[in-house]
């Protein structure tokens, strides 16, 4: 089995951050272990307040994690602000051969900030530390990736959407893959992001290359959301009335 460690923030109706990443890797028979940036209030309306945890304690879980677990893979998602992005940057300077997975989250869906905007440059400054990101259309814009000097290999969310969900992965080395499967629109879509790139993280520690990982991680998102229709809980939240 092999050891994910995520470093991301913790959603409270546990649908996405920390508690969708560790779902995930679960399904996908890899261990998860958890360097939690901050804490949320939210559930599949919004955002109500976030809270910050301390550098002090974040580098505190980090040299706990590993200490004791070999890791065979990291996915980064909501670090917040320029602070915490310090943090992480030194661990990853430390660390060879294993493949870093950044989901640059910086907006939620229902559009509260999860990065504070003084920290955009500090984030832009860990990307090319990464195997590959996982921006959405929004993020890429917002961190002005440039597809002709990319900071690694890059997947943008959501390029193309109409009966299919379209992501297009563009390649340091000049390739370009778009990967589609059949767009399904329940009335409440929550954490596919974060699943998505730690299903990503997961496969490329079991040695999948990033094309596969990228194939393998999207059919994995439409099998949860397909599966989650057909329960009883999935149901209710299809049929659920926002405020």
């Amino acid at each position: 089995m092999k050891n994910i460690l995520i470093i991301a923030g913790s959603d409270s109706v546990g649908g996405a951050g920390i508690q969708a990443d560790l779902k995930t890797c679960e399904a996908i028979k890899c261990y998860g272990s958890t360097a939690i940036t901050a804490i949320t209030a939210q559930n599949t309306n919004g955002v109500s307040d976030v809270m910050a945890v301390s550098a002090e304690i974040l580098d505190a879980q980090l040299k706990m994690i590993t200490d004791e677990l070999e890791i065979h893979a990291i996915k980064i998602g909501m670090l917040f602000n320029e602070e915490l992005i310090k943090v992480v940057k030194f661990w990853l300077e430390k660390i060879d051969k294993i493949p870093i997975v950044i989901d640059p989250v910086c907006v939620a869906k229902s559009g509260a900030k999860l990065l504070k905007n003084e920290a955009l440059d500090a984030l832009k400054q860990i990307l090319p530390l990464a195997s590959i990101i996982t921006p959405n259309i929004k993020e890429a814009e917002l961190l002005k990736i440039d597809l002709q000097n990319l900071p690694c290999d890059t997947l943008i969310k959501r390029t193309k959407v109409d009966t299919k969900c379209q992501d297009t992965l563009y390649k340091k080395d000049g390739t370009i893959l778009n990967f589609a499967e059949p767009l399904i629109k329940p009335e409440i879509m929550h954490g596919a992001g974060c699943t998505l790139s730690t299903a990503i993280a997961c496969y490329l520690a079991n040695s999948n290359d990033t094309q596969n990982a990228v194939v393998n991680a999207k059919k994995y998102v439409l099998n949860a959301i397909q599966n989650a229709l057909n329960t009883k809980y999935g149901i209710r939240l299809l049929d659920h009335k926002r405020a």
